[in-house]
């Protein structure tokens, strides 16, 4: 069993591999996967229900396909551990006049926000893709203010027994290119503390969960 220093530097060599991965997919992200997971981007950004003058925290925000859809009365952070795939979100913030949002780099692991900033918090298809799931909601949980809301969106699987069994053989080779690697949703969210209010399946064979959350953490 690997100490804790060793533990860190697994999951420093992991971030470094997602970062070489997503540096790669952000010259083609939009046009592979724009349109894959366009349902569940839409379904997500109404069941958010974002009203006027809201924070929103996009966790893992990519070229930034969402950003448009948010009113200019919403402040609109995102992050992403890419650079590349951030200046392809920077180049549709200047596009669409977005002075309304605002992005960094930074590890959703560890992010340089305080406790209880924002209203809403959104990650798409992040939490398989982490070295440290359990962290990462931790630290969402910390950024959105107490009640607010948490909504994880995410490949899943099939809910057919035999494609499920193929999916979890062949997750450590989707690991290795970047789409993720098998996490049982539920009970990293029993793990969390996180109850789910509402979810609905999306994407294509609604291989993906759409998850919401309310934050019941208690920070000062």
């Amino acid at each position: 069993m690997p100490g804790h220093g060793g533990l860190l530097s697994v999951k420093v060599v992991m971030s470094e591999h997602i970062k070489k991965v997503y540096s790669f997919y952000s010259w083609i992200y939009d046009a592979l996967f724009g349109k894959i997971f366009e349902h569940g981007r839409y379904v997500a950004f109404h069941m958010m229900d974002v009203k006027a003058n809201e924070t929103v925290l996009e966790v893992g925000v990519g070229t930034g396909l969402s950003l448009p859809l948010y009113a200019k009365d919403v402040k609109v952070v995102g992050i992403d551990i890419s650079r590349e795939m951030l200046d392809k979100a920077e180049l549709k913030k200047q596009y669409y006049n977005l002075s309304n949002v605002d992005l960094f780099d930074m590890d959703a692991s560890s992010m340089n926000f305080a406790n209880n900033t924002f209203d809403k918090v959104i990650a798409s298809h992040v939490i398989t893709v982490v070295p440290d799931p359990l962290r990462t909601l931790s630290e969402i949980k910390r950024v959105c203010k107490k009640d607010g809301e948490i909504f994880i969106l995410n490949y899943t699987g099939c809910n057919n027994k035999v494609i499920s069994g193929f999916e979890k053989f062949i997750s450590p080779f989707r690991d290795k290119i970047g789409l993720g690697k098998h996490v049982d949703l539920d009970d990293l969210l029993r793990c969390a503390n996180l109850s789910v209010l509402c979810e609905r399946r999306v994407n294509f064979l609604e291989m993906c969960r759409l998850i919401k959350c309310k934050n019941n953490s208690v920070l000062p």
